[in-house]
């Protein structure tokens, strides 16, 4: 009853556009995005984050009231039903629906397994070029299993959205069950949240595949010091590539 129909809200936006007499470049430059997010608004293939409903509805020369409700208003009081409606309209646009939802799931499940077979075959690859399991156990197995945990807990365990709390204080730890972790200089909320899980499962994921190429092309650098030296090397870049992309999505959106 509340959901934003995308198609008619990027045709309203499209219309303000050239009505202002405005490229979507000169657009995007307007909001700090780039030109193919615009495009994407207009062709109702997304919406714009919540954070650029006020910045886009200046850039377009009218009210976020009309914006939501993709049409011009009279400046008249609205009545406590348009006010409800409006509200909802609000908490609702930034949640997905059921349908997104599942899409995403399955394209995170997708990815997880893509991965944990590219990591399985590069390990085997690994093998048959004449590398032993006790040196590929010593130096990726302490790692490419903790990829994998975290990344899979992400994928598959982690809340969708945090305790109304986490947007009313500034908090810098997640907690859930036995799982807990610390971000300091960060807040966790609502805004930042989703973009925090997709960091992490993206960047340990791609982790994980890298981590066996980067071995192989440190044994032909270093044959020799590679077999001692590489799971000590590795440690810091473990923990950037844990930690790194989450708390650029954090700061970014939050």
């Amino acid at each position: 009853m509340y959901e934003i129909d995308k198609e008619k809200f990027g045709a309203f936006v499209a219309q303000l556009r050239k009505d202002q007499g405005m490229t979507q470049k000169e657009l995007a430059q307007k909001v700090y995005i780039s030109d193919k997010a615009v495009s994407k608004w207009e062709r109702g293939l997304s919406m714009p984050d919540i954070t650029l409903l006020i910045p886009l509805s200046q850039a377009l020369g009218i009210t976020v009231t009309e914006l939501l409700e993709c049409q011009r208003l009279e400046q008249t009081a609205m009545d406590p039903g348009q006010v409800e409606e409006l509200m909802h309209k609000v908490i609702s646009y930034s949640e997905e629906t059921p349908a997104e939802r599942r899409r995403r799931r399955r394209q995170e499940a997708v990815l997880f397994v893509v991965s944990l077979v590219a990591v399985a075959l590069e390990l085997l690859g690994l093998r048959a070029l004449g590398y032993s399991w006790e040196e590929i156990g010593l130096n990726l197995l302490i790692y490419e299993p903790l990829l994998f945990v975290f990344s899979g807990y992400f994928c598959f365990f982690a809340k969708d959205k945090l305790p109304e709390y986490y947007d009313e204080y500034k908090i810098d730890a997640y907690s859930d069950g036995i799982f807990r972790m610390n971000m300091p200089g960060i807040h966790f909320n609502n805004r930042n949240w989703p973009y925090i899980k997709r960091a992490a499962i993206q960047g340990m994921l791609i982790s994980a595949m890298a981590l066996p190429v980067m071995y192989f092309l440190c044994g032909l650098l270093f044959p020799v010091a590679v077999k001692t030296t590489f799971v000590f090397v590795c440690m810091p870049l473990f923990f950037i590539a844990f930690f790194g992309p989450m708390y650029a999505a954090a700061i970014k959106h939050e």
